[in-house]
C-alpha cells in the first residue's frame, strides 16, 4: 500500500508531534526527539514489496531512541536496514557503533534497543522486513547489527543501486513480480553483509547452516500428525518460502520433505522385526498419516512395493533418510 505524508499537512507547531506518531505506526514504537520541535519538517513516502516495506523519508535534525520498554509493550520482530543517500546518521546498537555517510548503510534490529540520530537535513531509505528473511540467509544477526556497510563498491553497490530505485518503482510492479525482487533485495543485502565479515565467509555456508536446521526441526516433529509446512517453517524460525528455496537447493519441497521424512520412519520399521506386533496402520498414524490409503499409495509409489508387500520381503534395507 503506498502513502506520502509531509508536516506541511499540519500547523508548525504540530509538525513534530504529527511525524513522531507517524514514525511509530509507520516502524516500530520509538521515543523521538529533536533541537527544532516548534519548526520541525519532515515528509516521507512509503510503499510494500510483498513482505518488504519500502520507505523514503527526508528530515531535520532528530533522535529516534528504542527503549526495552517499548519492545517488552509490543511484538513487532523485525529487522531494518537505514540508506543513507543524504546528511549523516549515527547508530547505536548492542554496543556497536555505525555513523552512516551518504552511500552506507546499516542493518538493525527492532527486538533489541537501539538508538538512531540523524543530522540535519537527512535524506535516507529504510527496508523492513521479517527476521526470517535473513536469518534464513545468513543465520544469527547479532554479527552483522550497527555495522557500517560501504554502498560504494563490490556487491553493496549493487543492492544500493537497486535499493535507491525502490522507492519511485515499487508502484510499477504487479503483487508477484513485488515479491520476486523483494527476495532478490535480500539476496543481495545478505551477500552484502556476509561480504564484509572476509573472504571466509559464504553465503551458502549460511543456506547449509538453515537447511540442517530445518531438517533437525521437521525430524523432531516428525510423528505429530498435526505437523505442517507453516508449522515446520516456523518452528526453523523462516518463512515458508524460504525454507522451500533451501529445500529446492536440493530439488525437493517443504511438503515433499516432510511426507519422504514420515515414508522413510515407517519403512524403518516394517523392515524391523521388533515391530511386528504392530499393524500396517498403526505403524503409518505413529508417523503422522490420517488416511491409510495414502499413505500405501504414498509409500508404493517412493519405494515400489506397497507397505504389506515391503514388510513380507523383510529387505532390512538400511535407513536412509531422503
Amino acid at each position: 500500500m503506498r502513502g506520502s505524508f509531509s508536516t506541511d499537512r499540519v500547523a508548525a507547531k504540530d509538525g513534530f508531534a504529527y511525524w513522531s506518531d507517524l514514525v511509530c505506526d509507520v516502524f516500530v514504537k520509538l521515543d523521538c526527539n529533536s533541537t527544532v520541535r516548534d519548526c520541525f519538517k519532515a515528509k516521507m513516502l512509503y510503499d510494500t514489496l510483498g513482505w518488504l516495506r519500502v520507505v523514503e523519508a527526508e528530515s531535520d535534525a532528530i533522535e529516534a531512541q528504542r527503549s526495552r520498554r517499548q519492545i517488552t509493550k509490543g511484538s513487532e520482530d523485525d529487522l531494518l536496514v537505514s540508506i543513507q543517500i543524504k546528511g549523516k546518521t549515527q547508530l547505536i546498537q548492542d554496543g556497536h557503533e555505525a555513523v552512516l555517510n551518504a552511500g552506507d548503510f546499516a542493518l538493525y534490529d527492532s527486538s533489541r534497543p537501539y538508538v538512531l540520530r540523524m543530522s540535519d537535513d537527512t535524506r535516507l531509505i529504510c527496508l523492513q522486513f521479517p527476521r526470517s528473511e535473513i536469518v534464513g540467509r545468513l543465520g544469527p544477526v547479532s554479527p552483522f547489527v550497527a555495522r557500517a556497510v560501504d554502498g560504494e563498491h563490490g556487491v553493496a553497490s549493487l543492492f544500493l543501486e537497486l535499493a535507491r530505485m525502490l522507492p519511485k518503482r515499487v508502484s510499477e510492479l504487479d503483487k508477484a513480480t513485488a515479491e520476486g525482487v523483494a527476495e532478490h533485495v535480500v539476496d543481495l543485502l545478505a551477500l552484502s553483509l556476509g561480504s564484509e565479515r572476509g573472504d571466509a565467509f559464504q553465503l551458502a555456508n549460511g543456506h547449509a547452516a538453515m537447511r540442517s536446521r530445518l531438517k533437525q526441526a521437521i525430524r523432531r516433529h516428525i510423528r505429530d500428525p498435526d505437523f505442517c509446512p507453516t508449522l515446520a517453517a516456523r518452528s526453523a524460525g523462516i518463512s515458508v518460502r524460504h525454507a522451500n528455496r533451501l529445500l529446492a537447493e536440493e530439488n525437493t519441497s517443504l511438503g515433499r520433505f516432510i511426507i519422504g521424512e514420515r515414508l522413510a520412519g515407517c519403512r524403518e520399521m516394517l523392515s524391523d522385526a521388533y515391530y511386528d506386533n504392530l499393524s500396517i496402520g498403526e505403524i503409518a498414524y505413529s508417523y503422522g498419516f490420517n488416511d491409510l490409503s495414502h499413505f500405501s499409495r504414498a509409500f508404493r509409489a517412493r519405494y515400489g512395493h506397497s507397505p504389506k508387500e515391503y514388510r513380507s520381503r523383510r529387505t532390512r534395507q538400511p535407513f536412509v533418510a531422503t
